[in-house]
């Protein structure tokens, strides 16, 4: 049986973890390239974005680290109190600890430090909260 790529397999388990996320009420999520409407409705918008490949030994065929970044955007109804936002922000931080380990097809992603929750970020229609969630995967 073929297994994914590394970098596949880190997005799956990735992916994987934001799909247990349980908020009240259930937000939908816009992923990467798939169709989403982004209504005046409150929903989150998940970006994975590989970052530095760090080669640890003499050789090639040794482990490598794998830094990424998860950021997942909070994006809440306009003209309501920010704390609305916020708290959904700091619930999805939580979903991710500091040494959180993530693990699909053999390849494991572990949450290197607690997530940053970014400045309140007014726009037309939402207010966006980033969390960025900081990933290592060694293999």
């Amino acid at each position: 049986m073929a297994y994914p790529s590394i970098e596949t397999s880190i997005w799956l388990a990735l992916k994987a973890r934001v799909q247990s996320l349980v908020l009240s009420p259930a937000l939908p999520v816009a992923w990467p390239n798939e169709s989403f409407n982004a209504s005046l409705s409150s929903y989150l918008r998940v970006t994975w974005i590989p970052n530095i490949n760090r080669r640890l030994f003499l050789s090639g065929s040794d482990p490598h680290q794998r830094l990424s970044r998860l950021q997942i955007d909070v994006f809440e109804r306009k003209n309501q109190n920010a704390a609305v936002a916020i708290e959904i922000a700091g619930q999805v931080a939580a979903h991710f600890p500091a040494d959180l380990r993530m693990t699909a097809y053999g390849v494991t992603a572990r949450v290197t430090k607690a997530p940053e929750i970014a400045q309140p970020i007014p726009d037309d229609t939402h207010l966006l909260v980033p969390v960025t969630v900081s990933i290592e995967a060694i293999i």
